[in-house]
This record gives structure tokens, C-alpha cells and sequence, in this order.
């Protein structure tokens, strides 16, 4: 259908009021003109005008993109699995319908593969495994002393979509070969009669050699399929809940709507972009800067992320003493309450009304801005205070922390005067330099299977902070941000930068 004429009218009167907010919003960046914009593209989806549908949606796409971005390597899932396994049990079976005891030894080795899918991360966790066996298999008179070796590759395949988690049952292929050791026969001291039986059990033996090692090879298969399925699907269910429930139900509860937005998986990398904003919220509008090639994992978060968290805390307004604070931050993040020692416990402060508290990634550094209505230590006050502070993203090892540059910045008129030294020495404490911010999980930095890695990207810039691990090479991702300064820079021909 074609736009009338009345529609057109609204339509550029309805653009030319988004375009006014989209301008303040690329100015300010703050919540209030975010939400300007969102109801301003409200308006026009209401519109059925095919050419506002398309312009909200161009829009939409653009101010209201995925802010994190996480990529995972096959080889740093491969890394945190478990160690290959051996274990010896007890043999009691039948094979052929004749009894068969003795001894297995059974070597496991896991390993996960990444199944290519544009919409979907998929991969599937594969088992090899060894079965070394002695085996006795009684038939009347006759005992038959046999050594097997069966293998079996045994493959579950995963499946993780924006509905969550699914399982497939595991399948595989197995193979079995069991050789003859000896021949035992209760007419082994008869002669002639003796080798005649052994001879006629050898022949039986030759004879249903090739049908006793497929029956074998299926129940092998068997086995270890039904044992993936119980131990595997429950491990992971236990692992996906578990961050349902510390990491997805927090940012539900704050009202963020986390979304996935895109997920995709190559034969080495599974990644996924989320948006997270609340309805009247925007996101990511900026290009994120580009994971290094040989990154075994990577993750980019955008400032909006932080901001719109903010956001939803209820700051505005509100009246706290900083260890309330720190426990009231902790329980909407679903954390466990921390205050850490050196927090003055005989400050309260009131946060302004608009803009609170806002953080901001650029020029290698993130800035955070706190404004506040009224803070008071004992029996001092001051009013209309504005503290900024900004911290460069620092690369030790596989850790990447948050350490704070320069003094803290006062402004605003509540500031003024002789006291300025006692509110900038409190200020100080609050963001002590001592008391930098770990931004790696101690998972991963603590793991010996990870031990090796080192971060080859710490970048806060154009809005986002983005960090990555790999294996340590001879070249390093150029950083805005400067590295530890105990790293030995590379020389300026091995720099590369990774941006988009």
C-alpha cells in the first residue's frame, strides 16, 4: 500500500520530532533523551505507513543495537572440561547367551565440537574411550580365556536458543576386537580327547568371533550413551540454572529485558550479542571494537549497559549511608552483600534527582560521574556536589582491572571553599586507588587449565570496554589504555589495532 497524503504529513512531522531528540541524545547520551527517543519511535510504529514502519525500524536497529557481545573458542570450552578417566570394574555379562566374568579397564577422554549454525549456538560433547578387558567365558567343559579392546566414540549433541537450553540423546559408533588367550577344558589331562576339545571350542570360538564382537560393540555403545545422558544433561542443566539464576533473573528483576539479538557458531568460535534495556531505554549505537583474531575468549560491553542499571536502581533521590549502598548495589545485581573495609561508614549521601550517577568508555579510559544533592561526614555538609573519576582498564596476566587515574575531579558550587581538601580526601577513600576493580571471573583466572593465558585486549573506547583472552603470542592488541607497567611493550611493527 501507498502513504497518503495525510500520512506523509505526520510522518515528517513525527521524524522531524525524533530527529530533534536523536540530536540531544547524541549530545548528552542521558536517560532522560533516550526516553524522548523511544517515545518519539512509539509514536511513529503507531503509524501504519509502510515508510514509518521502515523508518522506526532503521532507527530502532540503529540507537537500540545489541550492548554485549560474548565469543568463546572451542578451545576454552575444551580447556574446562574434566581430565580423561580411567576406571577397572568387575566383568559379569553374557555375550552370545553364554556367561562371560572378568576385569575391564575403561579410559574416557572428553572433548567438545562446535557444530556450524547461524541462529543457534550448537556444539556437541564428545567421549572417546578405551575398554580393555579379561574375560572368561564358560561353556560347559570348556573355558575360553579371551583379551578385548573395544573403542567407542560417543557424541551429545547441545543446543542453546533464545528459549534456553536443549538436549539431544547421544549416539555414536563403537568397535570391538577380543582375542583368544587360552583354552581351558576339564579333559585337558585326557589325551587326544583333550586337543580334540580344544580344537572344536577354537573352531566355535573362530566361528562366532565376528558376531560376539558386534554384540559386544553394542552393548558397549549402549553403555556409554545411556551413562552420557545421566551424567551430562544434568551437569549442564545445573550449570545453565545456575546462571539463570545469579546472572539472567537479576537483570530481570531490574528490569533490563535481557534479549539475544544474534547467535551464531562457526567450527571454533560460539557467539552471542544481548540487549539489555528496559522499554523506555536505548542501547548500543556504536561500532564495538574488534576482538583480536586468535582471542580464546572475548567480551564487549557497552556504557548503556551500566547506565540503564543505573537506571533502574532508583538512585534518584534516594538517601544512603555507603555500606546500605554497597549492600543495596550487591542485592539488585543478585550478588552477595560486600562492603569493603576501607569504606567510611560515617558518610550519607543524597543522590541528585537527575542523572545520579553515570558512566562513560572513551579515550582508553572509563569515567564515572557521580552527582549528588547532599553529602555529609559526621558534621559536615555539602550541597550540589558533582565528583568525577576515571579508571584505565590495566592487563596483568589473564587479569584485566579497573585501577583508578589521576585525582578525584570536584566540582559543583557545594564544593567551594577551605573545606574542599576534607571532601576531596573523603571522595578519595570512596574511590580509593588501593581498591582496584577486577573485571576477569576468579574462575578463570584461578584455573590451571587456563593458567597460561594472558589478556591481549583492554580497551574502553567509543563506548565500550572490551577484553580478551588467548594464548600468549608475540604480538599485542594496541590499547588506547596504557598496559602494566611491568609488560614489556612490543615493538611498534608487531602492534595491530582490532577495531571495526
Amino acid at each position: 500500500c501507498r502513504d497518503t497524503d495525510s500520512d506523509v504529513r505526520q510522518l515528517a512531522e513525527d521524524a522531524g520530532l525524533l530527529l530533534a531528540c536523536l540530536e540531544r541524545y547524541e549530545s548528552s547520551a542521558s536517560a532522560a533523551d533516550a526516553t524522548t527517543v523511544r517515545m518519539a519511535l512509539a509514536a511513529i510504529a503507531k503509524s501504519s505507513s509502510p515508510t514509518a514502519e521502515a523508518l522506526a525500524r532503521a532507527v530502532s536497529d540503529y540507537y537500540h543495537a545489541a550492548n554485549v557481545r560474548i565469543a568463546v573458542h572451542r578451545e576454552f570450552v575444551s580447556r574446562m572440561l574434566p581430565e580423561s578417566t580411567v576406571t577397572t570394574n568387575a566383568v559379569n555379562d553374557f555375550v552370545l547367551g553364554r556367561p562371560v566374568k572378568g576385569r575391564s579397564t575403561v579410559e574416557q577422554s572428553l572433548a567438545v565440537r562446535f557444530v556450524p549454525h547461524p541462529t543457534e549456538i550448537r556444539m556437541e560433547l564428545v567421549v572417546n574411550g578405551e575398554v580393555a578387558s579379561r574375560t572368561v567365558t564358560a561353556s560347559g567343559p570348556v573355558s575360553i580365556h579371551s583379551r578385548g579392546v573395544a573403542t567407542f566414540t560417543v557424541a551429545k549433541p547441545i543446543t542453546l536458543t533464545a528459549s534456553g537450553l536443549t538436549f539431544a540423546n547421544a549416539r555414536g559408533t563403537a568397535s570391538s576386537n577380543a582375542r583368544l588367550a587360552s583354552i581351558e577344558t576339564r579333559f585337558d589331562n585326557v589325551p587326544v580327547m583333550g586337543e580334540l576339545v580344544r580344537t572344536i571350542a577354537k573352531n566355535q570360538h573362530d566361528g562366532a568371533k565376528q558376531e560376539a564382537n558386534r554384540e559386544v560393540s553394542s552393548k558397549v555403545l549402549g553403555r556409554a550413551c545411556r551413562q552420557v545422558d545421566q551424567e551430562a544433561e544434568p551437569k549442564f542443566a545445573e550449570m545453565a540454572e545456575k546462571i539463570r539464576e545469579k546472572v539472567w533473573q537479576p537483570l530481570v528483576t531490574l528490569g533490563l529485558e535481557p534479549t539475544p539479538v544474534a547467535l551464531e557458531t562457526t567450527e571454533d568460535v560460539a557467539s552471542m550479542r544481548l540487549r539489555l534495556a528496559a522499554a523506555h531505554q536505548l542501547s548500543a549505537h556504536t561500532p564495538r571494537p574488534r576482538a583480536p583474531a586468535d582471542a580464546l575468549v572475548s567480551f564487549q560491553v557497552h556504557e548503556t549497559v551500566a547506565n540503564n542499571a543505573v537506571g533502574q536502581f532508583g538512585f534518584a533521590g534516594k538517601r544512603l549511608d555507603l555500606p546500605e549502598l554497597s549492600r543495596l548495589v550487591c542485592e539488585r545485581l543478585g550478588l552477595d552483600p560486600q562492603v569493603p573495609d576501607d569504606l567510611p561508614d560515617d558518610v550519607v549521601i543524597t543522590f541528585a534527582r537527575d542523572e545520579p550517577l553515570r558512566l562513560e568508555c572513551r579515550d582508553g579510559l572509563v569515567h564515572v560521574r557521580v552527582a549528588l544533592d547532599t553529602f555529609e561526614c559526621g558534621r559536615r555538609s555539602w550541597y550540589d556536589v558533582i565528583a568525577k573519576v576515571a579508571y584505565r582498564p590495566i592487563a596483568r596476566g589473564s587479569q584485566v582491572t579497573l585501577e583508578r587515574e589521576g585525582p578525584v575531579q570536584i566540582s559543583g558550587p557545594g564544593h567551594q571553599g577551605r573545606m574542599e581538601i576534607g571532601l576531596r580526601t573523603i571522595f578519595g577513600k570512596i574511590f580509593a586507588q588501593s581498591r582496584p576493580v577486577p573485571l576477569v571471573p576468579e574462575k578463570v583466572t584461578q584455573n590451571p587449565a587456563l593458567s597460561d593465558l594472558v589478556a591481549v585486549q583492554a580497551v574502553a573506547t567509543d563506548g565500550w570496554l572490551a577484553i580478551a583472552l588467548s594464548e600468549p603470542q608475540t604480538t599485542m592488541t594496541t590499547n588506547p589504555a596504557k598496559t602494566s607497567p611491568t609488560a614489556k611493550s612490543p615493538a611498534p611493527a608487531e602492534r595491530r589495532l582490532f577495531r571495526r
